[in-house]
Order: C-alpha cells, then sequence, then structure tokens
C-alpha cells in the first residue's frame, strides 16, 4: 500500500505528539481526578520528552515540570481540594454535565455512558467519580489512545470531539484564570496546549486512515 500521498502534509511534530499522548492522558488523569500522590509529583519532576513537540506545548510542559519541582506535595494537594472540593464545594465543576447544561449528571454523561458501552469499555467498581469528570474522561481516552488496543483513530477523534472539545478547553481556561492558585494555572495552561495539539494530530491521523482504508479498498480485486 502506498500511503506517501496521506504522510506528506503531515507537520514534523506529529510522530513526537504520537509517542506521548497517552501519557500526557494518564499525567492529566493523575493531577485531576484526585489530590496527587507523592508519586506522580516525582514523576513529573523528572519528566522528558522529545524536542520535536510544538514549541507551546514544550513551553507548557517545561512550566509544568517547574511548578512540580518548587511547591510542596502537601501545598498542592491542599490546592487541589480548595480548587475542587472546597467545604462543601470548590472553586470549579469540572464535570462536562455542569459545563454543558449546569446541571449535575446529565446528558453529557448520559451520551458519555452510551458511547463507553459501544466501545465495551467498563466502568471500575474503585471510580468514585462519574464518567463526564475531566480525570476520568483524561483516564477513558489514555485507555483509547494505547497503541496497544488498537481503537481506530476514527473512534478516538470521535469520543475526544463529542465529550471533551465540547467543553475541556473552557474548563482549562477557567482553571488557569483562578486567583491564589499555583501549580494548577500550569496544569491549566498545559491541558489547553494538549488539548489544541490533540485535536489537530486527531484530524491528521483520522485523515490518513480513512486514505489507508481508500487505498485498500481500491486494491482488492472483484
Amino acid at each position: 500500500m502506498n500511503t506517501t500521498l496521506a504522510h506528506q502534509n503531515m507537520p514534523s511534530w506529529f510522530g513526537p505528539h504520537r509517542s506521548m499522548r497517552t501519557d500526557a492522558y494518564v499525567l492529566l488523569a493523575a493531577l485531576l481526578r484526585d489530590s496527587p500522590s507523592p508519586e506522580t509529583i516525582g514523576l513529573l519532576r523528572n519528566l522528558s520528552w522529545e524536542k520535536d513537540l510544538p514549541l507551546g506545548l514544550q513551553m507548557t510542559l517545561s512550566e509544568l515540570c517547574r511548578a512540580g519541582a518548587e511547591y510542596p506535595v502537601q501545598s498542592i494537594c491542599e490546592e487541589y481540594q480548595r480548587v475542587f472540593m472546597g467545604l462543601g464545594s470548590g472553586e470549579l465543576v469540572p464535570y462536562a454535565s455542569w459545563y454543558v447544561e449546569k446541571a449535575i449528571q446529565s446528558t453529557p454523561l448520559a451520551e458519555i455512558r452510551g458511547d463507553l458501552l459501544q466501545l465495551e469499555i467498563v466502568r471500575q467498581t474503585d471510580c468514585f467519580e462519574s464518567e463526564d469528570h475531566v480525570g476520568v474522561l483524561c483516564e477513558i481516552m489514555a485507555l483509547l489512545s494505547a497503541p496497544q488496543n488498537g481503537i481506530p483513530q476514527s473512534e478516538q477523534a470521535a469520543f475526544f470531539n463529542n465529550h471533551l472539545v465540547t467543553w475541556m478547553p473552557l474548563f482549562f481556561k477557567d482553571l488557569q484564570g483562578l486567583r491564589n492558585i499555583r501549580f494548577y494555572r500550569a496544569v491549566a495552561g498545559f491541558g489547553r496546549s494538549f488539548l489544541e495539539v490533540e485535536a489537530e494530530f486527531l484530524q491528521h491521523a483520522e485523515s490518513c486512515e480513512k486514505y489507508a482504508s481508500l487505498q485498500h479498498n481500491e486494491q482488492v480485486p472483484v
């Protein structure tokens, strides 16, 4: 199969992003689903990546690693509790249902659960957050994007466009704009930058997948 035409317009960062995207989702999930563990912050402090990533993504990664090195784990956990938990309610509500419909466990959650059923992804018994939580959605995308799982780019793109793009950029913008936060401002900056690059990556990847499928069908004897 000749895939030269499918790949000739890919940006130089395509390969490096493909290599790091699952790890990026895992990192965001670990930082957003609950107070980060000392192990997570330790990994963050020693994080490295390929230098061919888009400059904006590299800069926000550097800022996040620097924030992880500068702030004590206890301070980071206290900041998480204040922003997302608070005394009864935090400063942000990290759920798709809230951002899309200003309600809890509404239509977006039902739609996510329907798509997970189609993808044969089962909710874990130790998951106490609903599937439309920002951290859980990052975990789901980590699962979908893992190469060993073989999920087609078209299915990854559909889930991303239907359930992340609809609200998560605004969530990260709101998080970045909060006063009196330090570490999670860096998390928000990285999240916003990563989603922008991921959206472009999935668009290219899905086009290549469709082109490869078309080439294959044309070569099948009738």
